[in-house]
């Protein structure tokens, strides 16, 4: 295993871009959660192996991506995860997997908490229009309210970090978290502002020139974006998340992105209530094995 460096995209890529765009395996997501260098990526039989760290609890955990010799790729990495003292299970697993593993032989479970969430493009950019659902009633209040609101669309090295840091902050603050430089997700942050691709945007809104909400979205092909990175200072207004998921599937819609995946919800009751608002129209689903007992 080596520790995950930003020169180490293009072979990633190699392999990830023959599969559907599963977040965890997205190279700009293992760069800005590989934190200390807590991110770990090997090959085994030209599959791509990663050493992951659980989202909440840091637990260390392997995975792999790919469909060769995948009974013996997953008898390895289990047999390797012993060795290390690392949990003898196998997670964030595609279920792409499965079409090559002798399930008869391990231990196979879904892991809903783990599922992306894919979106029509077309039917976000539509949500104001949305009749039956709160989002559009909210993005419709907020336009009466806040009619000069403003928004900007930059390449992630354009942006000035002290803005997105004091934002970031006042988030926190409206969380009563005390120090929000030991967050795990603002050293994400951090990382992700180090990127410097040009496939890597934000999205920023703006109400009296003060930047109350913004978010970091890739796009991966022409059918396929990835959200990456939101925040929102809902002191300003409740419904700044649902303007923000607005305006970015419109400017998406107007490339022509048809698909959004906006990651799992690691099984957070209120987060998995707000993704499944927007209606999924898929789920990229994810699996974890471990031997049979």
């Amino acid at each position: 295993m080596k520790s995950l460096e930003l020169s180490d995209r293009e072979d990633v890529e190699k392999i990830t871009k023959k599969y559907p765009p599963y977040s965890d395996f997205n190279f700009i997501s293992m760069w800005s959660w590989g934190i200390k260098d807590k991110m770990q990526i090997s090959q085994l039989n030209n599959n791509l192996v990663v050493q992951f760290r659980d989202y909440l609890t840091g637990e260390k955990f392997y995975s792999f991506l790919g469909n060769n010799k995948v009974d013996e790729t997953t008898e390895k990495l289990l047999e390797f995860s012993k060795k290390v003292k690392v949990k003898r299970t196998l997670k964030f697993v595609p279920e792409e997997v499965l079409n090559n593993l002798t399930q008869s032989n391990f231990d196979i479970v879904f892991d809903q908490d783990a599922y992306d969430y894919i979106y029509s493009v077309t039917h976000l950019s539509n949500m104001n229009n949305w009749t039956k659902n709160s989002s559009g009633r909210n993005i419709r209040n907020f336009i009466k309210k806040y009619s000069n609101y403003i928004v900007k669309h930059n390449f992630i090295k354009e942006i000035k970090r002290d803005e997105y840091i004091k934002m970031f902050r006042r988030w926190a603050e409206n969380k009563r978290i005390e120090d929000y430089s030991k967050l795990y997700e603002y050293k994400a942050l951090e990382r992700i502002f180090e990127t410097k691709q040009n496939n890597v945007k934000i999205v920023s809104i703006y109400i009296n020139n003060l930047l109350v909400g913004f978010t970091v979205y890739e796009i991966l092909s022409t059918d396929y974006a990835i959200s990456h990175f939101a925040k929102a200072d809902t002191k300003y207004h409740h419904a700044i998340s649902d303007i923000l998921n607005w305006e970015e599937a419109k400017i998406l819609n107007e490339k022509g992105v048809k698909y959004f995946n906006w990651e799992q919800d690691l099984g957070i009751l209120g987060l998995r209530k707000s993704k499944e608002k927007y209606k999924p129209i898929f789920l990229l689903k994810k699996l974890i094995i471990s031997r049979k007992s």
